[in-house]
């Protein structure tokens, strides 16, 4: 590692009268409890987790504070007015310590929308520069609607290099016009040393403590990498900021969190220094402490939560060696020490981790992205610092580059949404969603297709209607694709089944008429498009697919399964003679997305 005077390289600690004085950055986890509700519902309790919480910490929504009770170091709970959640849209929730020190948490959405049992999206491609590595959601001019800032890792700019340089790497910033459509701000600049290029990571954050959200970057030079803070005006300009670092070897990934709890974001990464390769914490503010250092282990990924419930921030590590996963215990000092027990699991290439609570126990757990297997992996956090893989998770269709967590479909359960990744000449450019069932496990896969080469994505609600949105990065083909959020369809079954499941009929008789209605969004619509069905046998005799086409007919192609304009419904009529005893499961599909069931039992 080459260290400039700018650096001393010491391992940083804090009196115990500094962290007595100063109160940490908070840390606020997904999902909320509840993650979303319907439009004009009462006034509820919001419970936050989290970590370096402390009495006095207040729950703001959208910037305004609410009466909020201190629980513990990890939860909160605030109560939400009737007023804040009368109509459709999306409220960013923080945590604010007291100073001195403290300030701002990260933000965590809060949807208000009526729950579907699907998503569809339209799709529209964003043209960006040359190899974009990286996108971030945030709001950059304080105008309450989300923007976009994306790398641009080999993007020449004559306004910010000289040309025989040969340097390149940008930021681009877009601002959003709230309808999820974005112009272009400003374009970001790494320093004009000989020979530059961007790194692909790009984190957001208040890194010195003004209420502006800033970025931070890296880029490499002449056989260095380094790393560029960009600090935000609050208008969608940055001014230029610091600069640290000076590694010999690429900069992996990049997370922030007060480590050290002196008040203060620092940046932990990834990267190598001379023969020692290892996980580095700088200082925040200044950033010109380096470090605390732990290794050797050179990460694929980092997240970053309180895993053992101590009130300190923790690390998860993803790496290719022996060990997938590491999970460092934080000291509260900016140092960690690895677990005494570790993740048992077998990975290929695991590349990127997310750290969210997706059982609703309060603990959180880990998903992880293997660019070598089409395996979903996801951890459970036994809220001591230790996790246990959770069985049966369905299959991703290809190999995965990237993970993160939303609630999608208003359902108040975390969903997974990975990038896939399958090796050279793939044509399989595809994000892959899982919808959550809120125990740490998940329904099978629902693919969409985006731009070439997808690699990181965001979500966040770009066109302010209160349902995520997704932005992706196409590495090959220089776009980002904008998936934004229409009105989804959901099934209601119709007499004479129950929706409850608890319907029973005699398997001699002829025909059991399985009926549904159809809302899209939250209103009933006759205008029923295409659809598809499927029948399951869930309990009795073989399990599984019921493997016969009259079941699996087009609507109004066949004699089984039409559409009834008059009642606007679709009606199946099952032959109910041909299945046998046993429980069995009707699922309706539209657009490859099933839109709703009927359970019912055969005696």
């Amino acid at each position: 590692m080459h260290c400039p005077h700018r650096l001393l390289l010491v391992f940083f600690a804090l009196s115990a009268s500094l962290m007595a004085q100063s109160s940490p950055v908070p840390l606020a986890n997904q999902p909320l409890v509840p993650a979303a509700v319907a439009p004009g519902n009462a006034s509820f309790m919001l419970t936050v987790n989290g970590a370096n919480f402390v009495p006095g910490a207040v729950v703001n929504w959208n910037g305004n504070a609410l009466a909020t009770t201190f629980v513990n170091h990890d939860r909160l709970a605030a109560t939400v007015p009737d007023s804040e959640i009368a109509a459709s849209g999306t409220a960013l929730v923080t945590v604010a310590n007291p100073a001195p020190g403290g300030g701002a948490s990260n933000a965590v959405p809060f949807t208000i929308t009526s729950p579907t049992t699907s998503v569809a999206f339209a799709v529209s491609t964003l043209p960006v520069g040359l190899n974009p590595g990286d996108v971030v959601v945030a709001d950059f001019n304080n105008d309450g609607k989300a923007d976009l800032a994306v790398v641009n890792q080999r993007q020449p700019d004559a306004t910010c290099y000289t040309p025989q340089r040969s340097n390149v790497g940008t930021i681009s910033i877009l601002l959003g016009n709230g309808d999820g459509t974005f112009s272009n701000k400003a374009t970001l600049c790494f320093p004009d040393f000989l020979g530059d290029f961007a790194g692909p990571q790009l984190v957001a954050g208040d890194f010195n403590g003004d209420g502006k959200t800033d970025l931070i970057g890296s880029f490499w030079s002449l056989g260095l990498w380094d790393f560029k803070v960009f600090l935000g005006n609050g208008d969608g300009t940055f001014s230029s900021g610091l600069g640290f670092g000076n590694f010999d070897s690429i900069i992996g990934p990049v997370i922030s969190g007060d480590f050290n709890r002196d008040g203060k974001l620092d940046v932990a990464f990834s990267a190598g220094a001379l023969t020692f390769a290892g996980i580095f914490v700088f200082a925040g503010s200044t950033f010109n402490t380096c470090c605390s250092a732990f290794g050797p282990l050179h990460g694929a990924s980092l997240a970053t939560g309180d895993f053992n419930n101590d009130g300190i921030l923790d690390l998860a590590v993803t790496s290719s060696g022996q060990r997938p996963v590491t999970i460092l215990l934080g000291n509260g000092d900016g140092t960690f020490t690895a677990s005494a027990v570790q993740p048992s699991l077998t990975l290929v290439n695991p590349v990127f981790v997310t750290t969210n609570d997706f059982d609703g126990d309060g603990k959180l757990d880990l998903a992880i992205a293997d660019a070598g297997s089409n395996a979903l992996t996801v951890l459970h956090g036994n809220g001591d610092g230790t996790f246990t893989q959770v069985s049966g998770e369905p299959a991703l269709p290809q190999f995965s580059n990237f993970v993160t967590a939303a609630d999608l479909n208003g359902d108040g359960k975390l969903d997974l949404v990975f990038s896939n990744s399958c090796g050279t000449g793939c044509t399989a450019n595809a994000i892959s969603i899982f919808f959550g069932n809120g125990d740490g496990t998940f329904q099978p896969v629902f693919s969409q297709t985006v731009g070439n080469a997808p690699h990181s994505l965001a979500v966040g609600d770009l066109n302010g209607d209160g349902r995520p949105d997704i932005a992706v990065v196409n590495s090959a083909d220089n776009t980002i694709t904008l998936l934004l959020q229409t009105l989804g369809y959901t099934a209601f079954v119709q007499s004479p089944i129950n929706p409850d499941g608890s319907s029973i009929f005699k398997a001699s008789r002829g025909v059991v008429p399985v009926k549904f209605t159809l809302a899209q969004g939250c209103t009933p619509t006759c205008s029923l498009p295409p659809a598809m069905i499927s029948v399951t046998r869930t309990a009795g005799g073989t399990l599984g697919t019921v493997d016969e086409n009259m079941y699996l007919t087009n609507a109004d192609n066949g004699s089984n399964f039409r559409i009834d304009p008059n009642a606007c419904q679709y009606v199946y009529n099952l032959a109910a003679s041909d299945l046998g005893v046993g429980t069995y499961r009707v699922d309706i599909s539209i657009d490859g997305i099933v839109a709703g069931n009927a359970v019912f039992a055969l005696k």
